[in-house]
């Protein structure tokens, strides 16, 4: 599964001539990514509890719906916070060690 975040990813950033982020910054991205994968679950669990087959329903309105609810996730993990990417950022922002450079 492979969640977007709002935030390009480390490469991308060095590849573009941008300072490395610091690890408390790629802990808070790592974070958001998680919880963008939750929520992304979430929603297709959620999908799966329809009562009834819809009119329109078939392989590509399922394939459509899949894309937007990942989508939906990324912007959930980014914008609404959870919570789950602030509880994981405080869990182990003890364990980074920021570089004095």
């Amino acid at each position: 599964m492979d969640i977007k975040s709002a935030v390009p990813d480390i490469q991308t950033s060095l590849m573009l001539g941008r300072k490395k982020p610091s690890e408390s910054e790629e802990l808070r991205v790592v974070a958001e990514q998680f919880e963008a994968i939750f929520a992304n679950m979430m929603l297709r669990e959620g999908r799966k509890t329809k009562l009834a087959e819809g009119f329109l329903s078939n392989q590509a309105t399922e394939t459509f719906q899949s894309l937007l609810d990942t989508e939906y996730a990324s912007s959930m993990a980014t914008n609404a916070r959870l919570g789950i990417a602030d509880a994981l950022v405080n869990q182990f922002k003890d364990h980074i060690r920021e570089d004095t450079e």
